[in-house]
């Protein structure tokens, strides 16, 4: 009886100090004036959209066609980051003095006077900048945790509303959600992500993002980001947070609506070992069995779809070309944001895969940074490293296992930016 009083009261206090640290957080001067709050709010509100402007000059460019990662592009989201940042200059400046930090912007900028394209290299250099200040940032402002999925709830609401008229009408909306980055999609389009059934072909939906498999990659974050934060395995509805709850439905209705095979296989695995570890097998084994039953039925029936019939064999062809390219520049690399032009040299074998990076983030920074680099910044946090992959598991391995077979986490404004975001909250 005392053991249970003593455990209620110790559940108290710990509920009481982490709504502490969710409401008034870890506080910079001036963090909590309407202002800042504001811009913070519609910074992650906007998280999903990509309204920006492509500026395309000579070296944007591949045999005369117009690449847009090789196109400087000012995005909506980073004016807003920048006002975040002239809000916060003191806490920026502050954080940028590091040790830690000084030596990642001197790992990033030691192939820079080598590098193919010096004006890409230096424009992806002022993204990585632009993610480590959003970083510091969002590392030292207050923000409530209700806010906080609020602003992801309202997102993912506007996200699944769009995806879901684009996969009944197997085209995109336009108009006004133009400006949200909505592209032009039909099924006549070449190069766009399509799915068949039984015979039946159908529009993988974008939302508003580059591709399907970024769209679930995104989702498949913010997904265990608000499960292992916010949300607590019960048998009743009544523990879960309505938001959340919510939130964590719309992530996975929005997974599987892509059509991403490997996000799909990632979300079921981890729920399965999410699961399996609760305390849902001791409070109601049925109910876990019942769970994991309803979540491989689902999955099961996404993923008997077929999609792109060579698309593992584009992936290892990509794949070959980047331990090529490590291979010709194997101390500094070729250069920040430079590796589509030292592919160039690989004849192209799928008319639909023009111009594509290695779907592989660990390949493609080895092959732009250099080995070099890379193993400096993996031996620099690897103890910040250890502490996420034992504190966050599912978040880390999210990334880890989507990053093995995409290139998103690096090179889509979206998932970059919301990968330093969730990073920062932790």
């Amino acid at each position: 009886m005392k053991k249970q009083i003593v455990k209620k009261k110790n559940l108290k206090i710990n509920r009481v100090y982490s709504n502490s640290l969710r409401h008034s957080g870890r506080q910079s001067s001036g963090a909590g004036t309407t202002a800042k709050k504001f811009l913070l709010f519609l910074f992650i509100l906007l998280l999903p959209t990509q309204l920006g402007k492509h500026f395309f000059f000579a070296f944007s460019y591949l045999s005369g066609v117009r690449v847009d990662y090789l196109a400087p592009t000012l995005y909506l989201t980073d004016i807003l980051a920048a006002g975040l940042i002239l809000l916060n200059l003191k806490t920026v400046f502050n954080f940028f003095k590091q040790r830690k930090v000084l030596i990642v912007l001197l790992l990033l900028s030691l192939n820079l006077p080598v590098a193919r394209s010096l004006p890409i290299s230096l424009y992806r250099y002022i993204k990585f900048v632009e993610v480590i200040a959003v970083f510091a940032v969002l590392k030292k402002t207050a923000i409530s945790g209700r806010a906080l999925r609020f602003a992801l709830l309202l997102g993912a609401l506007f996200e699944m509303s769009l995806s879901l008229f684009q996969f009944v009408n197997k085209q995109s909306l336009q108009g006004v959600f133009y400006f949200f980055g909505e592209r032009p999609l039909n099924l006549s389009l070449p190069g766009i992500a399509k799915a068949s059934l039984r015979g039946m072909e159908f529009l993988r939906p974008y939302g508003t993002f580059s591709h399907p498999n970024s769209l679930a990659g995104f989702y498949l974050l913010i997904y265990f980001f608000i499960l292992t934060r916010f949300s607590r395995i019960s048998t009743g509805f009544n523990r879960f947070k309505l938001v959340s709850t919510v939130l964590l439905f719309i992530s996975s209705l929005l997974i599987f609506l892509s059509f991403s095979k490997i996000t799909i296989v990632a979300y079921l695995l981890l729920n399965f070992v999410f699961l399996w570890k609760s305390q849902l097998k001791k409070l109601c084994r049925f109910c876990l069995f019942a769970r994991i039953f309803v979540l491989l039925f689902i999955s099961t029936l996404f993923l008997q779809t077929t999609s792109d019939p060579l698309s593992l064999h584009k992936r290892v062809e990509l794949a070959k070309n980047s331990l090529t390219i490590i291979s010709q520049r194997p101390i500094l690399g070729v250069g920040l944001g430079n590796y589509l032009i030292a592919q160039q040299q690989f004849p192209q074998k799928f008319s639909d895969f023009l111009y594509q990076p290695v779907h592989n983030i660990f390949l493609l920074l080895i092959a732009e940074i250099g080995p070099i680099a890379f193993v400096g910044l993996l031996l620099l946090f690897f103890k910040e490293l250890k502490i996420l992959v034992r504190s966050y598991p599912y978040i880390f391995f999210a990334v880890l296992l989507t990053g093995f077979f995409d290139h998103y986490w690096f090179t889509l404004q979206q998932n970059f930016l919301l990968m330093g975001v969730v990073i920062a909250f932790l």
